[in-house]
């Protein structure tokens, strides 16, 4: 029954996002021309916003993270759909992440993105979760941050993460932050920098 919910959860939210892009007017502001080029980044937005971002590199092969959770099974699915290489890795909290599998994974993303949510899979809310900027620095690649924004959208108020669903007949926009270098020095500092960058404004105190 599970598989069967999650193929069909799957097939709707697929069906749901194709309609919406093909109903709304769909713009990328910033540097969007680096999605595009030869050079793979870790290409970040939030979990929250995360379901409106299939179709934007739908079919390049770039690697998706999930986590190995159920919760990451319709993720898994829906990315496959879009084109995407699932790989899916325990919630942050769990200490079994494997060294030898992750970099087996990176050591295979030449040219490819590798695309996550950066204050998933469990939160806090719009804080970008250190081992993400962990993953980023063993792969070599530059923090690529996007931020979403939609105009008619229904918000899940009550979820940690605040998950946005895109409404058809509207306007999306994916605003391509430049680029940010990850060094180990930086880790302390460099979550509040990309949080600031893709929020666009200073959290309230």
């Amino acid at each position: 029954m599970g598989k069967l919910f999650d193929r069909f959860m799957t097939g709707l939210s697929a069906g749901w996002l194709r309609f919406c892009y093909a109903t709304s007017k769909v713009t990328q502001e910033g540097s969007p021309e680096l999605l595009y080029g030869e050079e793979g980044f870790a290409v970040s937005f939030w979990h929250g916003d995360s379901y409106c971002y299939f179709p934007q590199l739908q079919h390049r092969g770039d690697i998706i993270i999930t986590t190995v959770d159920k919760r990451g099974n319709v993720v898994e699915m829906l990315g496959r759909k879009f084109g995407f290489d699932p790989y899916r890795l325990p919630d942050e909290s769990v200490p079994d992440v494997s060294l030898v599998s992750l970099r087996r994974m990176l050591a295979d993303t030449k040219g490819k993105h590798i695309c996550f949510s950066m204050d998933g899979p469990l939160g806090p809310y719009h804080v970008p979760q250190r081992f993400f900027l962990t993953l980023t620095f063993l792969a070599k690649k530059r923090v690529l941050p996007v931020s979403i924004q939609v105009k008619r959208k229904i918000r899940l108020k009550r979820r940690w993460d605040k998950y946005m669903i895109p409404l058809p007949f509207s306007r999306m926009t994916f605003t391509v932050h430049p680029p940010l270098e990850v060094h180990k020095k930086d880790f302390d500092t460099l979550p509040e920098t990309i949080r600031l960058i893709m929020d666009g404004e200073p959290r309230l105190r």
